[in-house]
């Protein structure tokens, strides 16, 4: 029934729920009163009235929660409004009741613990001092519109243990405010440290790209899901050359300096869709989902391209880098450690054939034709391989 009434939305239906709850308050209490009215000890008129404006004022609740998003009413503005709406339909009550009249104030302790559960504590005692004063001025004027009803000595006690225990309640539910407002924040803060940290266990802090372990994650579930998609699919690992050499002639600086500048342009050339990963030292791991072969070279061929054309400043040295890579479409139901494994053989063949080149292999399986770059009875096309050395072969 919440859910009819609620809708999807977790925090709508929680609204709802606290609204249902008010209203079998409010059936309880007005079913009280018309026991009253049949017994003859209150007025059936005053208290139509009141049953009239407090089934309608329900309804027009109900109708602000499921319209406070258009409306940009705060779960506190509307605690803030049905919170004074039961205070002013409880102390009426009262007015209207027999000698028992006395225990309908229970109501007013009962409706600040339910507001303190969304509003502030100055809100809360706000609304305590409303109710007491109410209350009162209420009271006071019993002497006039109902005096058969009315007992000094009566209204007096009455007025001082519910004001004192108002009080009281007041600031429990203040304390219960700012002990959930504390909590909330320490909520808060533990989620965005846990994030913090869940960046920080899936991101590279040199390169800012993600980790092995991060890759390794994302590869296993999508090994999963080409389980039930066979779509085409790339590896490519990528090495940087002679990045030892690098790093023993100009300074593990500059070789910093290299991998950074390698990931920015890699996030800059490749597609928003395509993931490339810090595999281990100056080796990257990159994964392209639904993508062909020859898609996958010319994306890493410009990449290839631009940072072949970048140049690096140390110590008054000038150089430039250049990467080699093995390029694979992975066979339909292939496992990732497998492709990798396929990817990795190609990229120490590339280093071994001269370096800054790509070796891309064919999916043999997919049975897709072999480019015209590749004669038939070239060793090149026996093994499936097409060799990209300086750019894409013509």
């Amino acid at each position: 029934m919440v859910e009819q009434f609620g809708g999807n939305d977790a925090k709508m239906r929680r609204l709802v729920m606290y609204w249902g709850a008010t209203v079998l308050l409010y059936l309880l209490c007005l079913s009280i009163l018309w026991v009253e009215v049949e017994s003859g000890a209150a007025a059936r008129r005053p208290v139509w009235w009141l049953t009239v404006l407090a089934v309608a004022g329900h309804l027009l609740f109900y109708g602000l929660i499921r319209l406070s998003k258009y409306l940009n009413l705060t779960p506190a503005q509307l605690s803030v409004y049905q919170g004074r709406f039961a205070i002013f339909c409880t102390v009426a009550g009262y007015s209207m009741m027999g000698p028992l009249r006395g225990a309908s104030l229970v109501i007013l302790l009962v409706i600040l613990v339910f507001c303190a559960f969304t509003l502030e504590a100055k809100k809360t005692h706000s609304l305590c001092v409303f109710a007491i004063i109410l209350l009162g001025c209420t009271m006071a004027s019993m002497k006039y519109t109902v005096p058969q009803l009315f007992n000094a000595k009566t209204e007096l006690i009455h007025f001082t243990l519910s004001g004192s225990a108002l009080l009281v309640v007041a600031l429990l539910t203040g304390q219960l405010s700012e002990l959930r407002a504390r909590l909330k924040a320490q909520k808060a803060e533990l989620i965005e440290a846990l994030a913090h940290i869940q960046l920080l266990a899936e991101r590279d802090d040199l390169t800012l790209l993600p980790n092995r372990r991060y890759m390794s994650d994302l590869l296993g579930r999508e090994e999963c899901r080409r389980k039930n998609d066979s779509g085409a699919a790339c590896l490519v690992m990528l090495d940087i050359d002679w990045f030892k050499k690098i790093n023993d002639t100009y300074g593990h600086f500059a070789g910093d300096d290299v991998l950074r500048r390698f990931a920015e342009e890699g996030r800059l050339q490749l597609r928003s869709d395509d993931v490339l990963a810090r595999w281990g030292g100056e080796e990257f791991l990159l994964y392209l989902r639904e993508t062909r072969l020859e898609v996958a070279r010319t994306v890493i061929e410009r990449l290839r391209e631009q940072i072949a054309s970048l140049r690096f400043d140390c110590c008054g040295a000038h150089f430039g880098v250049t990467f080699s890579a093995g390029l694979i479409e992975l066979l339909p139901d292939e496992p990732m450690d497998a492709g990798i494994r396929r990817a990795d053989a190609l990229l120490y063949r590339a280093k071994a054939e001269g370096r800054n080149r790509v070796l891309a292999e064919h999916a043999v399986a997919a049975k897709r034709e072999m480019p015209a770059t590749c004669a038939p009875g070239s060793p090149a096309a026996a093994r499936g391989i097409i060799e990209c050395a300086g750019g894409l072969a013509p």
